[in-house]
């Protein structure tokens, strides 16, 4: 098995940086194809102006300008596919905070919870978290003003702010009598590509891969890195899940398993032409690798999963994945006076596995014509099918937030060992809550849902008092897809 080479660090870390500028950086360009006049542009303009001027002025309602524009925009975009859109000032921040994995604040996920703005969870390692902030504390007062009435969104704003300083958070926290203020630093907080490593088993390691930013290849050759020290000879890359992210990263990782050389993706788009992408040094891991994926994996995971089968240099276990074979670019729009920094997240070109395979779902005619819409989204090696579970209620359940209710009264009244798991005493109590709760379910419907909702009170339950790595190597032995993985690299060895 060839070691790990330290050098490859500095390397890849330099071309990650080059190459997302390069991604985000793509100008618009003008379709080589187009036989449209500029006669017949101007006069297109002219129409939307027209409309535009018509509507604003005699509809039976007053209305924004800004809300016009943006929904005529939007509707031109979404008109082309289903991934290109308008990002508005608060969507393209958010954005640019998921592709460079930081942004300045106090690290908490919020939500909505009985109209109240709530704590889902603090981020691990980060100024919430070590200030003691806790998964369902209600936020009150942001400094000297209080929450009520106010978005997700706007709390947001609010609560975000250059490192160093400082915002004050009034909580109430189920269970105690008087508000709790925190006073909280702000700093840089990190949203890690890697959420979960460890040994699954002796000699395999386990590396989740939740999406794709700048920093992906250099955390997971980390994670490998220290697996490896830890005895691991063969490899999970979990990418079950995974939305994607930025393309080129996704790359840098196939360079860790594929030889130098070897072809990761071809892209194909009408104005940017067509480009082929080979890994550069090659083969920093020769052990055994299984990678999971399922139909949440999309895009640059699929780009990864593909290379990766295509190549014969891992196994894939689970289910098909997700069927985006398309890329966008993203273009910095700037600022506007009274509206606000804008983008556009446009679909450029087509990409193909090294076999040659679009795995797109949402194809042209000319394509499916050929039968090739059958052959959407990569196909696994080996497929484990997830449990079956009454859809109706597990969605009533999740997203009402009852399984983070019955976490929050759960962990105030009850121990949380390191070995937890939600046995017959947890879903028996969890029957009270739903019946005190007035949700309509029948017993048929419960038993068929038992797994998901063992795994879904883990969940909230262990997330409130657990590290998310603990989280993830107690519910491994119990998650079919791993112990097929783990029934598979050690039958090949």
């Amino acid at each position: 098995m060839k070691d790990l080479v330290p050098g490859w660090i500095a390397v890849t870390t330099g071309m990650l940086l080059l190459t997302t500028a390069l991604v985000l950086g793509l100008p618009p360009v003008a379709h080589a194809g187009s036989e449209e006049t500029p006669a017949a542009r101007a006069s297109s303009l002219e129409l939307f102006f027209d409309v535009y001027g018509i509507t604003r002025s005699s509809y039976v309602d007053t209305l924004e300008s800004r809300e016009l524009v943006e929904e005529a925009l939007q509707g031109m975009l979404q008109s082309l596919d289903p991934n290109s859109v308008l990002l508005t000032p608060e969507e393209f921040e958010n954005l640019q905070i998921q592709l460079e994995g930081s942004f300045e604040g106090v690290g908490i996920t919020l939500g909505q919870r009985d109209n109240w703005l709530t704590v889902i969870s603090p981020i691990e390692g980060t100024p919430a978290y070590r200030a003691g902030m806790k998964a369902g504390d209600r936020i009150v007062k942001i400094d000297s003003m209080s929450t009520e009435g106010i978005t997700t969104t706007e709390a947001v704003s609010f609560i975000r702010g250059p490192g160093g300083t400082v915002v004050n958070l009034t909580v109430e926290r189920p269970g105690m009598e008087e508000p709790i203020v925190f006073p909280i630093e702000r700093d840089v907080i990190d949203f890690p590509s890697v959420s979960a490593s460890f040994m699954v088993e002796p000699g395999i390691g386990y590396v989740r891969l939740s999406r794709f930013s700048e920093e992906s290849a250099k955390e997971v050759y980390d994670a490998i890195s220290e697996l490896r020290s830890q005895g691991a000879e063969n490899m999970i890359l979990d990418l079950r899940g995974n939305p994607g992210g930025l393309m080129l990263p996704s790359i840098d990782v196939a360079d860790i398993f594929l030889p130098a050389g070897a072809v990761v993706v071809t892209t194909r788009g009408q104005a940017v032409g067509e480009y082929t992408y080979r890994t550069g040094r090659g083969v920093l891991y020769s052990g055994d690798l299984v990678l999971l994926v399922d139909g949440g994996s999309a895009s640059s995971s699929e780009i990864l999963a593909g290379a990766l089968q295509d190549q014969h240099a891992a196994t894939l276990i689970g289910t098909r994945t997700f069927g985006k074979g398309s890329v966008q670019s993203l273009s910095d729009l700037g600022d506007y006076p009274g509206l606000g920094h804008y983008g556009v997240k446009l679909t450029t070109a087509r990409y193909y596995t090294p076999n040659g395979n679009s795995i797109d779902r949402t194809l042209r005619d000319d394509f499916m014509e050929s039968g090739a819409e059958e052959t959407w989204g990569i196909i696994p090696d080996i497929t484990v099918e997830p449990d079956s579970f009454g859809v109706a209620l597990v969605a009533e359940l999740e997203l009402d937030g009852h399984f983070f209710s019955f976490a929050v009264d759960y962990t105030l009244e009850n121990e949380v060992s390191e070995d937890f798991w939600p046995d017959e005493t947890v879903l028996r109590s969890f029957r009270e809550y739903m019946d005190a709760e007035g949700i309509d379910y029948t017993d048929e419907e419960f038993t068929d849902s038992k797994a998901y909702i063992e795994r879904a009170l883990l969940r909230e339950i262990a997330l409130r008092e657990w590290p998310v790595n603990h989280y993830y190597e107690v519910t491994a032995p119990h998650d079919d897809t791993i112990r097929r993985a783990v029934e598979f690299l050690t039958e090949d060895n």
